[in-house]
């Protein structure tokens, strides 16, 4: 059962309410005498009676007393069981006050917890556009550059270019081997050539002074 709160009251409101409880001074009719006294009263002309019955000896006063008296407790006893019914009532009206507020209490925590989640998630959503617009950004930067496949098959022309130069390369490089072989070649053979000529033109410039050298002894001897 859910605790009930205790009302907080002063010393001189819990005296005053104790004593209209116990004189009933808030629902007496005008100029009544409340409950209590009245039961008083009923039972002081009990003795009363008592007594002067004992001195007349009749008892008539006094049984009528006695009635007065035992009516009056009933009805006194009447009206404590309603108070008591009244407070029994008191008591679940505030079991049900505490049961309501403790419900909407747990409705509270639980508001809370929802407000709570529903913020995280919206952080979390929060970071997820984020990241969707880096991601777009990115992908925008990307889209400024050639494709990785265009990438690639323009690297494999490149290659491809770049070993047919070579190829080029190597054979212009070994055709000018060749030519240069060959112009040596040719010098060693021009050489040759003028050193055949040079003997043959000192070997007809021999023969030519020997033949002149020959005729001009001839015309001598002539």
């Amino acid at each position: 059962m859910a605790e009930v709160k205790k009302v907080s009251v002063n010393t001189d409101e819990e005296a005053l309410i104790k004593k209209r409880l116990l004189t009933q001074t808030t629902t007496a009719r005008p100029g009544a005498d409340p409950p209590v006294k009245k039961l008083t009263k009923k039972y002081v002309a009990y003795v009363n009676a008592l007594a002067e019955d004992d001195a007349n000896g009749d008892g008539a006063d006094a049984e009528r007393a006695r009635e007065a008296w035992l009516k009056e407790i009933a009805l006194y006893e009447f009206n404590m069981g309603r108070y008591r019914a009244v407070a029994s009532a008191n008591a679940r009206e505030m079991e049900q006050y505490a049961s309501a507020s403790a419900a909407v209490d747990g409705e509270v925590r639980g508001t809370k917890d929802e407000i709570a989640e529903l913020k995280t998630d919206l952080d979390g959503a929060r970071l997820d556009r984020q990241h969707k617009e880096e991601y777009e950004a990115l992908r925008r930067l990307c889209t400024q550059f050639p494709s990785r496949s265009g990438t690639t098959a323009r690297l494999a022309s490149l290659e491809a270019e770049i070993a047919e130069l070579e190829t080029e390369s190597e054979a212009t490089a070994s055709k000018l081997d060749l030519r240069k072989k060959q112009f040596a070649l040719l010098l060693h053979l021009v050489n040759e050539l003028q050193g055949e000529l040079a003997e043959e033109a000192a070997e007809e410039a021999a023969v030519a002074q020997q033949q002149a050298a020959h005729e001009l002894e001839e015309g001598e001897m002539e």
